[in-house]
This record gives C-alpha cells, sequence and structure tokens, in this order.
C-alpha cells in the first residue's frame, strides 16, 4: 500500500542546497535523501581531534575522521570497528577506525578496498565483519569484503548480485547466513539514467564465502526495517518504494526461501526504526511520512500477524536510531525534524506502553550511529547536526539515561 510523497518538501531548510544535486533521484523522496546520500555538505573547519583527559557529560574522544552514514560493530574483543560513510569532503570513505572504550581512544584499522556509505555491516559468528553495498556519491556497490579482526586485514568478495545498492538490509540469520533485502540503486550492473527501489534479495554463507539469490520480495523498498523474528523469520517493514512511502510489511522465512504478507502498519513511513522487544513484538517507532516526521509508534504481533498502536514518542524523529537495554527498555536518540536536529531521548517501557524523557543530554545529531558496549554502556557516533558532518563521540553508562 502507498501513498503519494510530495518530492520538493524540504524537510531542514539548511539542507536545500544538498537535495538540489540530486535530481537525478527524482523518483525518490527528498527527505528520504538525507538517509540515502548526504554527498554536499558545505565545508567546515575541522574539529578538534585531541581525545579529553576524561569523560565528563558523555563526552568521549572524537573519531579520527568525519563521517555519517557509517556503520559501528562490536568485535568480540569489545572494540568496536568504525568502518566508510561520507566525510566533509561529500564522498565516501573507505577509512576505518577501531575504539576502545577501555581507554577511551581511538586506532586506525586497515582502510576498505572501497569507499562506501550507507552500507550494512554484520558481524559473523567467526567474529570477522561483513561488509556489503553502499554508494560512493553516485556510484553504487554490487560488491562485499570480510574485515579479520584478528589480522586487520579486509578482503573483497565476489559480487552479491547484478544489482547495484545502498541503504538496504543486513540480517543475520540462525544459521549464520546473512540475509541481504531491497535497497536503493540499480538493478543490474548496467546502470540506468535513474535509480530505483529494488525488490532483489540474496543471501551470503561465510562457511563457503558463497551468494546465492533469495526469491524476491513482494514490494520494491529501501530505507525500510528489518527485523529477525523468534521463530527465524525475517520482518521487513515499511520503507520507501517507487512513488513514496510504503505501509505494508513482509515476512521472509528462511526454511522456505518464500514470502508472506506480514500486515499493514497504520501509516507510511521510512527512516525508521524496529527492533524485538522481550515480549516478542516488534516496536516500530518515528521515521517520515505523509511529508512529515512521525511520533507514532505501532507494534507487530507476531502470533497474530497484526499491526497495533502503541504510546507516540514525545517527539517527532526519523534518521534516528533506537537501541534495546539489557533492562527491556527501548532508548530512541537524536533524530532530525523540520526545525533541525533533536539533541534529546527517550524511554520505551514496553510493560506498560509508556514513554519517558531519558536522563542524558545528548549533542545534537541524526544518521549517526548508536552502539550497545559490553558491560552496560552507549556509544554514539558521528552524523550530522544539519550544520555539519561530525567526528563527535558519546559515551554513556546506562544509569546516567534510564529514568527511574
Amino acid at each position: 500500500m502507498q501513498q503519494g510523497i510530495n518530492p520538493t518538501l524540504r524537510p531542514i531548510p539548511a539542507m536545500t542546497s544538498i537535495l538540489k544535486r540530486f535530481t537525478r533521484h527524482a523518483a525518490l523522496p527528498c527527505a528520504a535523501l538525507l538517509c540515502v546520500a548526504v554527498l554536499g555538505v558545505l565545508a567546515a573547519p575541522a574539529e578538534v581531534a585531541a581525545a579529553p583527559a576524561a569523560l565528563r557529560n558523555g563526552e568521549a574522544a572524537p573519531m579520527l575522521v568525519a563521517r555519517q552514514g557509517h556503520t559501528a560493530t562490536v568485535l568480540p574483543d569489545g572494540t568496536v570497528l568504525v568502518a566508510g560513510g561520507i566525510g566533509r569532503d561529500g564522498a565516501a570513505t573507505t577509512h576505518a577506525e577501531i575504539y576502545d572504550p577501555k581507554t577511551d581512544k581511538w586506532t586506525e584499522a586497515e582502510t576498505m578496498t572501497v569507499a562506501r556509505s550507507q552500507h550494512a555491516a554484520t558481524l559473523l559468528a567467526n567474529g570477522n565483519v561483513l561488509v556489503t553495498g553502499g554508494v560512493d556519491r553516485t556510484t553504487f556497490r554490487n560488491n562485499a569484503e570480510v574485515y579479520d579482526p584478528g589480522a586487520n586485514t579486509w578482503f573483497a568478495l565476489g559480487p552479491m548480485s547484478e544489482a547495484l545498492r545502498a541503504a538496504h538490509t543486513a540480517t543475520l540469520l540462525r544459521d549464520g547466513r546473512v540475509f541481504i533485502a531491497g535497497g536503493h540503486g540499480y538493478p543490474d550492473d548496467d546502470e540506468y539514467e535513474d535509480t530505483v527501489a529494488l525488490a532483489t534479495a540474496v543471501i551470503y554463507d561465510p562457511r563457503s564465502q558463497s551468494w546465492t539469490k533469495a526469491a524476491p520480495m513482494r514490494s520494491a523498498r529501501q530505507l525500510h526495517a528489518a527485523t529477525l523474528l523468534a521463530n527465524g523469520k525475517v520482518l521487513l517493514s515499511a520503507g520507501a518504494g517507487e512513488f513514496g512511502g510504503l505501509s505494508d510489511s513482509e515476512l521472509y522465512d528462511p526454511a522456505s526461501d518464500s514470502w508472506s504478507a506480514g500486515g499493514v502498519l497504520r501509516e507510511p513511513r521510512w527512516s525508521h526504526t524496529a527492533n524485538l522487544l522481550p515480549n516478542g513484538k516488534v516496536l516500530v517507532t518515528g521515521g517520515f511520512g505523509s511529508n512529515r516526521s512521525l511520533a507514532s509508534s505501532e507494534l507487530y504481533d507476531a502470533q497474530q500477524h497484526k499491526w497495533m498502536p502503541a504510546a507516540p514518542m514525545a517527539a517527532a524523529r526519523h534518521l534516528h536510531t533506537a537501541t534495546l537495554l539489557p533492562s527491556g527498555r527501548l532508548l530512541a536518540e537524536g533524530g532530525v525534524v523540520a526545525s533541525g536536529a533533536l539533541p534529546t531521548a527517550e524511554l520505551y517501557d514496553y510493560a506498560s506502553d509508556r514513554w519517558s524523557p531519558a536522563k542524558a543530554a545528548l549533542r545534537k545529531r541524526f544518521s549517526h550511529s548508536a552502539t550497545l558496549l559490553p558491560g552496560g554502556r552507549l556509544l554514539l557516533l558521528g552524523g550530522l547536526d544539519a550544520n555539519d558532518i561530525l567526528s563527535s563521540a558519546e559515551v554513556f553508562s546506562l544509569t546516567a539515561v534510564e529514568a527511574p
């Protein structure tokens, strides 16, 4: 089910000149372009690179490279690999770096084989990290590479498929394979004049280091969310299609390589979040739809195959992050609305279906990463604040975030 989107919408005034550079992607809603690629950020003075002497009010040592649209993956030793993203020059980067939360220090990692942003990164069972797809300015990728933290080395894999894609999802299946679905790009390596939303899906098997095609999705979509359910199926929710926002969802069964309808959300949305809660339901929060940022939340009941309303957030937000905490509560952080980037975070309690404000004050940021560290701390990295691409990092103990 689709709903038309005004392609001239300007979600944040500061980004108008950036969006104008991408008229070749006119089929994609302008708000979605903020997530697919914010490639034209104006030059800005470099941030101070010196690490603070101690963590104060959430401050952590800044990254070595400012970036947004990157990935952040916790490695088996507790350090965090940050890879790719868009830098201040407007291009994707091959740069990778590693954060050690014990020392609050960053170190250079081996660079990736190609530059990419809006890619996906998945921690494999053997401790390696699979990076898939992405885009560099207008060059979309159909290849992948694997990072070996023990050797600090990247090695390239063969093409995933004919499709060149970014803004897709990557889901680690129960059997250790990785399921890649949808995205935005070209259906094959013969680039067309305009990019499109994709309905293709592929699976990577790390044991054989090989790719296989999966059954195509029921609807082409990008900027959607993918959630692995308790029954092993993968739920794809909403996203953007060729003509606007989607409100449908679909289920992929890896055992039978088949798709089925997952029910219809109450409103179309993309650049939202979706998290599996301890009670087995999936909470979708925020996103963009109907020409506005959304504060609404929805719950998916996998047993009833049904979507139902949940309590709305206090603030509308999209291009935010949502992190399931060890307590079972969900923390929605940052994001952007028409007036600019948000410095707020809020907590969802599924038992009472209530949101409450988080205690910690955050830096304004969107299109960032949020990573739960071993030992119960939260790491927020990079993104934008509507004026600049950030290198800043914040680390919060969960006691400093969760309200009583």
